[in-house]
């Protein structure tokens, strides 16, 4: 399983995948649909595993992969997916995501003194030999907090942490709530917090990081020279099942055991992961070049499903993607989001009609093959303790469109062309949509004709779709005035907790709508009370309907992990309580079936 908790509570931020159409011409293919049925868990090869052999792995993307290795300053998917083979988690969890032991670290909460120790196993090394120390854990504190970094992962989920508020605004030299039990070359870290919340139980709910770093072999690098450097592109330490051989650079990566890992010894010889475009990946497949593709485009599900020797492994997923609203800007100085953009969409009835005119529901049935739905909310429904199914969302409906618009005071113009402000001025709205695929153009200029025919004047950022990185540059900055609708694609963490993504003080609350309600919901969801399941369920409740009544965005869709593996592979699972797993994968032959 590719699991997104390298760095704690840190949302991945991504371009939406292109995998829509709206063209729709019925063919066999579209008969192919996944669905729970046919797409397992784990893949059980019950023929042995040889002993070595090489696991050829793709990576679909259109474009070189960054390979930063230091999951405390990079948000990129594809840098987590790469690092999965260097060790995950610290911590193992089970089903839910609950952190238990048995992991490279063991947790343990003390209510009474507000206190978390964290202690490392006693075999736990670096792939260069030296033991993993207490200083290596609290290491990544620094890279995500240290205004030295200007790391872009940095959530208020960390301010829980006594004494970081000071440390993160540079008036302290040290994080004074994090202590060590047998100095910094022991094996034990404590943190003390402000108030024990529910997230501390989750891996990868912020509160903690489930990162460790080698401060021996960084500490040398200057802050702003750290993701360019050879320690982290090139030869990364490691202390999972496997350790980095060699890279070429936004290529491929070859992957070759670790002999210091403190697990049994990985089944495999070697690893290779190498980058494959979107528009090759299912030929690559079935040209038998790779044992397992990560990233798949929902679009080659039909012609994949169909190869024998192919199994569809996946799980329901915690990626969310939303249609976000520009209403201000995030404050780096003050590390908060201001609502104060003059902009037509600060009006709520606007937001929800746009939401409304989109048909999304049509548009995932025909052409995402099962392996998306539309969202209800932005809660993902992996977390079916917290999703709100009796909330709706924003299905196709043109009549309530219109409705609100007009409710609003955004009458016709004179031509019944398009709508004007409720003062009686013409606007204009324009779209920063994202180039992820053949097929993005299409769903753009289709959402800009949906909303032409609710009054809505909508036009592409400098009348085109723009690349990851002008996207990424724009959207994230948290300044850029230059947009007013976009599309994001956010991986959540493995706690609910929604702080992350719309707090007040979230650098990823890419629309930087805040209101005292919304912050007072996300801080019920996260308190001392929330430790009560129905308290929290409760607070869930409330929040979604909040979320749905204001329009905060439009959430667009969930989506399944899809992962297809040749039948020669042993070992693999995508099930959220296996830890480690490439250390268990093997290949049953010596080349791909």
């Amino acid at each position: 399983m590719i699991k997104k908790y390298l760095l704690s509570g840190i949302i991945i931020v991504a371009i939406v995948a292109g995998v829509f159409a709206v063209e729709y011409h019925p063919t066999k293919a579209h008969d192919q649909a996944a669905d729970s049925n046919n797409i397992k868990l784990a893949y059980n090869n019950k023929t042995k595993a040889i002993k070595g052999g090489i696991l050829q792995m793709g990576l679909v993307e259109d474009q070189p992969f960054a390979g930063i290795f230091l999951p405390e300053v990079t948000t990129r998917d594809d840098d987590v997916t790469l690092a999965q083979p260097l060790g995950v988690s610290i911590f193992k969890t089970d089903k839910t995501y609950k952190i238990i032991d048995g992991g490279a670290a063991n947790l343990r909460l003390d209510a009474k003194t507000k206190t978390a120790t964290i202690t490392l196993r006693k075999n736990l090394k670096w792939s260069d030999g030296r033991s993993v120390t207490a200083k290596d854990l609290e290491y990544p504190y620094e890279l995500v907090t240290s205004p030295a970094y200007q790391a872009q992962t940095y959530t208020e989920a960390l301010a829980n942490i006594v004494g970081m508020d000071a440390y993160h605004a540079g008036k302290a030299k040290t994080i004074s709530g994090i202590t060590f039990t047998n100095g910094q070359n022991g094996r034990v870290m404590q943190v003390a917090m402000k108030a024990m919340v529910p997230g501390l139980t989750q891996a990868g709910s912020g509160y903690l990081l489930s990162s460790v770093e080698p401060y021996h072999y960084l500490k040398a690098i200057k802050p702003n020279k750290l993701t360019g450097a050879p320690q982290v592109r090139q030869h990364p330490l490691s202390w999972g099942p496997y350790k980095i051989a060699k890279v070429m650079s936004g290529q491929s990566i070859t992957y070759v055991r670790n002999p210091y890992y403190y697990g049994k010894p990985a089944k495999l010889a070697k690893l290779q992961m190498t980058s494959v475009t979107t528009a090759t990946s299912a030929e690559a497949l079935k040209a038998k070049k790779y044992d397992i593709m990560y990233g798949m485009p929902a679009t080659a599900y039909p012609a994949v499903s169909k190869l024998k020797d192919y199994v569809q492994t996946g799980h329901e997923s915690l990626a969310l993607s939303s249609m976000y609203f520009n209403l201000g800007h995030f404050d780096a100085k003050q590390g908060i989001n201001i609502q104060d953009r003059n902009t037509p969409l600060q009006n709520k009835n606007l937001r929800a009609a746009m939401g409304y005119a989109l048909n999304l529901d049509e548009i995932n049935k025909k052409f995402n093959y099962g392996l998306q739905m539309r969202a209800n909310t932005t809660v993902p429904v992996a977390f079916k303790q917290f999703n709100d199914k009796s909330i709706k969302g924003f299905p196709l409906n043109l009549n309530k469109a219109n409705q609100l618009l007009d409710q609003a005071g955004f009458k016709w113009d004179a031509k019944h062309e398009y709508r004007l402000t409720p003062a009686g001025k013409a606007f204009s709205l324009t779209y920063l949509a994202q180039n992820g695929s053949e097929n993005s153009e299409v769903i753009a200029q289709d959402s800009i004709q949906q909303w032409k025919q609710i009054g809505v004047n909508v036009h592409l950022y400098h009348n085109r779709l723009a690349d990851f990185n002008t996207w990424l540059d724009m959207a994230v900055s948290g300044t850029n005035q230059a947009w007013d609708i976009t599309d994001g694609n956010a991986t959540l963490s493995q706690e609910p907790s929604q702080a992350g993504m719309f707090g007040k003080g979230a650098l990823y609350n890419l629309g930087h709508f805040t209101s005292p309600e919304l912050t007072k919901l996300i801080k019920n969801i996260d308190s001392p009370k929330a430790n009560n399941l129905k308290y929290r369920q409760a607070q869930f409740k409330a929040y979604q309907a909040y979320m749905t009544k204001e329009a905060v965005v439009i959430p667009k869709s969930f989506s399944m992990a899809w992962y297809p593996v040749n039948t020669r592979v042993t070992g693999f699972t995508t099930a959220a309580d296996s830890y480690n797993n490439f250390a268990n994968i093997g290949v049953s032959a010596e080349a791909i079936q």
